[in-house]
């Protein structure tokens, strides 16, 4: 009994560091930032192979971030607004302040009306109108802002069709179910096809999406969470710091 006992406890202690070298890192990431995200993951995994592997979790800001008040062990959270970082920040749930890592930018997709001249143009004459979840996703919110200032809310209250979030919203257009949607100008810049049929909003017309990361105390591979936005925070593009 005691051999038998001594062997397990001898494959017990093997184990567990395996189990602890396959703990991925885990990210939640906004929809709207989640390809320019996953490149800079697989630009940090080749020059740190010996990292552990990270995983990304997409999602709308606002049920992301309903997750981790929750207890989800998140590493990072890159989120669409300043206000739900600063937030788990405020509540004692992050290692650090957050900080700002890109200013998110709010175009109309509108691929099946592109003979339209101005913008209150293109959002009619379409069957459905797709846009985020305002009290979830933060380009909802400024999609909301931009109705409002166009004098259209009311207008186009029976043509929208609101999405859980950005990506969503995204898929509606590209699928053909809204004739034109409120997205994010880092997804149409992804698809060839998509560079043409779009217009920017103003920001004028809606508040800032300034988006900002915070790292979380829930998360289970601190240090490299801190060496992985090290690396990101370095490497980003000039305009988006």
């Amino acid at each position: 009994m005691v051999r038998l006992k001594f062997l397990l406890a001898t494959l017990l202690g093997l184990l567990l560091p395996v189990a602890a070298a396959d703990t991925p890192m885990r990210i939640a990431v906004a929809s709207n930032f989640f390809m320019p995200l996953k490149q800079a993951v697989a630009d940090y995994r080749r020059q740190n192979p010996e990292a552990a592997e990270i995983t990304l979790s997409v999602g709308s800001t606002g049920k992301l971030f309903a997750q981790i008040r929750q207890g989800a062990p998140f590493d990072l959270f890159f989120a669409a607004d300043e206000a739900r970082p600063l937030r788990l920040h405020t509540e004692g749930l992050s290692i650090g302040a957050n900080q700002p890592y890109t200013l998110g930018e709010l175009v109309l997709w509108h691929p099946q009306n592109l003979n339209a001249v101005s913008l209150p143009e293109r959002l009619h004459g379409v069957r459905r109108v797709a846009m985020p979840n305002p009290a979830l996703a933060p380009y909802g919110l400024a999609a909301e802002q931009t109705l409002k200032y166009l004098g259209l809310s009311q207008e186009l209250a029976a043509q929208v069709v609101k999405a859980e979030n950005v990506g969503q919203s995204y898929a509606m257009v590209a699928s053909g179910n809204a004739g034109v949607g409120f997205v994010a100008l880092s997804q149409v810049q992804q698809n060839a096809n998509a560079t043409a049929a779009y217009t920017p909003i103003p920001a004028s017309m809606h508040d800032p999406i300034a988006q900002h990361v915070v790292a979380l105390k829930n998360g289970r591979l601190p240090g490299q969470a801190e060496d992985f936005l090290a690396f990101f925070l370095d490497k980003r593009p000039l305009e988006q710091r």
